[in-house]
């Protein structure tokens, strides 16, 4: 193993030169465990939750996160641990604690709320002591699962909505129950392999009464489509072994989306029903079309009432939740409360991040509930009066990551809901904390280009490419501004206008010829400037000149600071097809309509600039086309050179080498198709063909690979991430490890290596933000270790301080993320040694 002895900064101008004789295979457990993981943060802003569980009166409580796995606190949320870390999967969809037994709970894998960036799962998992340890129980087919609930008294009986696959169709959902705690399943009600379950409700007492609700729902590379014959309320009452259609009766009769059912726990007989449902054609007897909406029944669900029309976005919020002890006080969609079973509407929750997808109320304290959002949760002591917002839990669910060359670096990045945040790789002394922490921009998150030359420079993006530079010394925030046809064209158009004279349509002979030549002009410039831009606009700033920045919409847009224009230099790389743009940009959403640019398709995905030419290009699109430009000269597409890859393949990232000209990698993206194959491919002649080094990695599961990245310094080593973690391979891509000391099961989106503290960056979407030291892995010759005793060379040391920031006493009830350790650190492999003495740190 290796050794490694401490220095202090003193001795930092000392050097060892590295002596490489004979060698090893490098997959050895003793020098990978000198890489650590450190997570960084921040935890100010959390992430999406998508299920809270917890003992009533006790203290302790689980978050499932949408991406970030299971959490648990045991002293009402002053600390939380990760109790899910290294499982398979990490997306969870709920969470269900045994009534008779709290050492039991279950985790259903799989977020059921479909949204564009939602993480599948895989299966159920049960934990017999109270979180600390999990197997998987089955049912891992199903990718998403709505709703767990177990019996009151009979802890091994089980039931499980299973929702199915969010991208495609497949036989594996449905009702499912266990009645030997899991070690066996049946399927007491299927629909279709296009409708899953995505709730079931217990009669809080009468067991054998279950209610749950079926949903057709199916999501496409540029389409949600929520709504269909599938779905539909049902009802038992032999425990599950029968079910019967519940229909009319006051409730729709119309076309049916998601629904979510609630039953008040001190009177069973009234119930809720958030419904999602097309508006019928002609109105009823009173003139009214209720459709979508809140519903109540007062008969144990024989008869409905429709309440109210409040249902926002009814695919990604939907729950409804009554109080434990008034069954007219009840929450429910994203956010509306009602102490009067729904006849009036409030807005609560002031001040508390919006997006709600979780409630768990304290049956023993109906004062105390705690609600969960796109930004963590919410805990209140007074119903709802007032809330506090434990923000130490690092889920953030970043989408790209950058750094500058401060010293020490800061890190920036997008997050999904959560804004774009910056904060530092470390600290000359102490943790990290959200002091350190601040937000540059608003909206959805993502790329945050950072100026290499000018520290106090940040590029950041909201939805749909709303670009900005922001001065964070000064706060200076500049907007730029997207080319519009319209407003480029009007000039042309008013002189149409009047060369037209008063009748359009029969313009004097005289002016014909020239009303036609500037048309001509208009219908150019309309179709040179109309652009679409991705929910996640990739950004490139030039690697060469940082005053330049390189913008992706359908065609590549350069941005300079003299300019300050987007101007054109491609055409429209895109299939452009008019069928999907139409649907992507006019009709998504099913039964609800919910064109928000989340679907945005016909777009680029992936941009770059070549490390070693300045001026050329790649690009790549979500309707799978691959390009390149050579210093900015003819754009060469090279879409049908990657053998494997299936047509229409979203581009999720093009890495170009820092070493070979000719060189670069292309990563392929389908799980939007119901894929999680992971596509890697390599190129060293330019692109004329392609080869696969995706070798060994994982499939099977959510392995769909995010991004590539080839390290500055050693062209044999390449980093991955992919949906469920990240790897490495030492001899570029022939094989791959996993690189998951100290990083959790998680969708790693982004890899950035800083060629200077020779660490790389992950940007995490469910953890926030990772950092590891791997200037080992760059000093390794050919991907082998060396059989000789080497010492390695070390890193510089750099002393510096910090400026002051924080400084209260913060007890146990804050987020620290790690620092590095400091001064300098001599590391040196004794060949044949199997463990390891000395001091710790680089």
């Amino acid at each position: 193993m290796l050794k490694r002895v401490f220095l202090p900064v003193f001795l930092a101008t000392t050097a060892l030169p590295g002596q490489m004789a004979g060698q090893q295979a490098v997959a050895d457990e003793d020098f990978m465990s000198e890489m650590e993981w450190r997570s960084i943060g921040p935890a100010n802003m959390a992430g999406r939750v998508t299920d809270i569980e917890g003992v009533p009166g006790t203290g302790t409580f689980f978050i499932a996160g949408a991406t970030s796995g299971i959490w648990k606190t045991t002293n009402h949320g002053t600390t939380f641990r990760p109790v899910f870390d290294n499982e398979r999967v990490i997306s969870m969809g709920d969470l269900a604690i045994a009534p008779s037994n709290p050492d039991i709970v279950w985790a259903g894998s799989g977020e059921e709320d479909s949204r564009n960036s939602i993480s599948p799962g895989g299966g159920i998992y049960k934990s017999v002591d109270g979180g600390l340890t999990w197997e998987l129980k089955g049912l891992e087919g199903t990718q998403a699962i709505g709703r767990i609930v177990v019996h009151p008294t009979k802890a091994d009986w089980v039931y499980v909505a299973a929702l199915g696959h969010p991208w495609g169709d497949n036989e594996e959902r449905g009702l499912y129950r266990t009645k030997d705690g899991g070690d066996t399943w049946e399927r007491v009600n299927f629909v279709s392999d296009k409708a899953g379950f995505v709730d079931i409700d217990m009669h809080p007492r009468n067991p054998d009464i279950l209610w749950a609700t079926s949903w057709e729902r199916v999501r496409g590379p540029y389409f949600l489509q929520s709504g269909g014959p599938g779905s539909a309320i049902w009802k038992s009452t032999d425990a599950g072994d029968t079910w019967e259609k519940v229909e009319g009766n006051g409730l729709p009769e119309t076309m049916l989306g998601r629904l979510e059912i609630a039953i008040a726990p001190s009177y069973p007989r009234i119930m809720y029903a958030v419904v999602e449902a097309e508006a019928p054609d002609e109105a009823d007897e009173n003139g009214d079309r209720n459709a979508s909406g809140l519903y109540r029944s007062e008969d144990g669900g024989e008869t409905w009432e429709f309440m109210n029309a409040s249902n926002s976005r009814p695919f990604y919020y939907s729950g409804a939740w009554v109080s434990p002890d008034d069954p007219d006080f009840l929450y429910w969609s994203s956010l509306f409360f009602s102490r009067d079973g729904g006849r009036t509407v409030g807005n609560p929750a002031q001040g508390v991040h919006v997006d709600y997808h979780a409630l768990w109320w304290d049956s023993s304290n109906p004062d105390h509930f705690i609600l969960g959002n796109d930004g963590g949760i919410a805990i209140t002591w007074d119903r709802g009066g007032n809330f506090e917002f434990p923000n130490r839990i690092p889920m953030g669910q970043f989408y790209a990551v950058s750094y500058n060359m401060d010293t020490p670096y800061r890190v920036c990045g997008g997050l999904q809901d959560n804004y774009t945040w910056c904060g530092p790789s470390e600290r000359a002394g102490g943790a990290i904390d959200n002091h350190m922490w601040y937000s540059i921009g608003g909206g959805d998150g993502f790329y945050a280009p950072q100026d290499p030359t000018n520290p106090d420079i940040v590029f950041g993006e909201s939805q749909q490419g709303r670009i900005y530079w922001r001065n964070t010394r000064t706060g200076e925030r500049h907007q730029l501004r997207q080319p519009d046809w319209r407003e480029r064209t009007q000039a042309l158009r008013d002189s149409i206008a009047v060369l037209s004279g008063d009748d359009p349509d029969d313009p004097p002979a005289a002016n014909v010829a020239q009303i036609e030549e500037l048309q001509a002009l208009v219908a150019q410039d309309s179709a040179l400037f109309d652009m679409r831009f991705n929910w996640n606009t990739p950004l490139e700033m030039s690697p060469h000149d940082p005053q330049t920045l390189y913008i992706g919409a359908n065609r590549v847009l350069k941005w300079t600071y003299d300019t300050d224009e987007m101007t054109p230099i491609s055409d429209d790389l895109t299939y452009a097809d008019p069928e999907k743009i139409e649907v992507a940009y006019g009709t998504t959403g099913g039964i609800t309509p919910d064109v928000t640019g989340a679907e945005n398709f016909a777009t680029l995905v992936s941009l770059a600039e070549s490390k070693m030419n300045e001026g050329e290009l790649y690009a790549g699109t979500d309707d799978g086309r691959v390009w390149r430009t050579p210093e900015g000269a003819e754009w060469i597409e090279l879409t049908d050179r990657f053998e494997g890859v299936p047509e229409g393949t979203y581009v999720s990232r093009i890495e170009p080498s820092s070493h070979d000209p000719n060189r670069f990698y292309v990563t392929f993206d389908n799980h939007r198709r119901d894929d999680y194959i992971p596509y890697v491919y390599a190129t060293d002649d330019g692109g004329e063909t392609f080869r696969s080094i995706a070798s060994n990695l994982p499939a099977g599961a959510p392995d769909f690979v995010h991004v590539i990245r080839e390290d500055p310094v050693n062209p044999d080593l390449l980093f991955v991430g992919t949906d469920v973690g990240a790897y490495m391979s030492t001899d570029r891509g022939g094989s791959w490890s996993r690189f998951m000391n100290g990083l959790p099961t998680v969708p790693v989106h982004d890899l950035r290596i800083h060629p200077r503290e020779r660490e790389i960056i992950a940007g995490t979407h469910g953890r926030s933000i990772f950092v590891a030291d791997i200037s080992l892995l760059q000093e390794l010759d050919g991907g082998r270790l060396p059989e000789a005793i080497t010492v390695f060379d070390p890193k510089t040391a750099i002393q510096y301080g910090d400026p002051p920031v924080g400084g209260e006493f913060i007890a146990q009830s804050a987020f620290q993320g790690r620092g590095r350790v400091r001064g300098r650190g001599l590391v040196f492999h004794p060949r044949g040694c199997r463990r390891s003495t000395g001091g710790s740190g680089p």
